[in-house]
């Protein structure tokens, strides 16, 4: 398994350097420092610093740029992530290069770990240039407990590659991208409660919102880094198991579209 993972992490570092080694990283940091940007705008001349009581009794803090900027910052860290991996394997299939690798012996959670891997070291690198704009513009991290923010950084990068392996499928299915990717990135935006608590959404929406792993993932993290708040074991199992079950999923998925996409086309 680690033998593919780093043979695919050297080949998609190579392809990257090559064919466009600024143009994808700038975009991202471009997005996540207009993203800081506008939630600074808003929050000094839109609402003038006057954020709702309520805000305080949901999130534990009454810190509402530093909130809004954390959840920015994931939300972009999280797109970088899952759009990259899900998009591995139709990215072959463009390429021509897909039936190579379904004939090759190489494993197949090598392959995704490996393009995970990839794509961990390129959003690092993506959200620190993001955090200093964030600094600048007022994002204030008290001392937080550093084995919960640890533990919830793991645990949210699980629920991201667990989300990615069945939007992979997804994608593969339906040879599209765009309209795939972006629907999801929208209702994960929304659902998750990225940039403001998912109290002030309605009910029903907020129990739509805990079938991705990502929703208590990013709570936990957040709450780690906001309120300093210590990340308990029966806190992490949930989303552990959600995840187990996505990542299963998006393996069982991809292999049955795989064996159908040479047959329909």
């Amino acid at each position: 398994m680690w033998q593919t993972a780093i043979a695919t992490l050297v080949r998609n570092q190579r392809a990257n350097r090559r064919a466009y080694p600024w143009t994808f990283t700038l975009g991202h940091i471009i997005d996540g420092a207009y993203l800081v940007l506008i939630s600074f705008f808003s929050y000094v001349y839109l609402i003038q610093g006057d954020v709702d009581s309520q805000f305080a009794v949901y999130t534990g803090s009454n810190d509402y740029l530093t909130y809004v900027i954390i959840g920015g910052l994931l939300n972009i860290f999280s797109i970088s992530m899952m759009m990259n991996i899900s998009r591995a394997l139709i990215t072959e299939w463009r390429e021509g290069t897909l039936e190579a690798l379904l004939l090759s012996p190489s494993n197949r959670s090598g392959y995704f770990v490996g393009n995970a891997i990839q794509q961990l070291y390129r959003s690092g690198l993506e959200l620190l240039v993001v955090l200093s704009f964030g600094l600048l513009a007022g994002l204030r991290l008290p001392f937080p407990h550093l084995w919960s923010v640890i533990v919830g950084g793991l645990i949210y990068l699980l629920s991201c590659y667990a989300m990615a392996l069945v939007l992979g499928s997804i994608m593969l299915f339906t040879r599209d991208t765009y309209i795939v990717q972006n629907t999801l990135f929208a209702v994960t935006a929304l659902l998750c409660g990225f940039q403001f608590p998912r109290q002030y959404l309605p009910e029903m929406l907020q129990h739509a919102g805990e079938i991705f792993p990502l929703t208590h993932s990013l709570q936990l993290l957040r709450g780690a880094l906001l309120t300093g708040d210590v990340i308990r074991l029966m806190d992490i199992l949930p989303i552990v198991l959600l995840s187990t079950v996505y990542i299963a999923v998006g393996l069982w998925s991809n292999r049955l579209v795989e064996r159908r996409l040479f047959e329909r086309f």
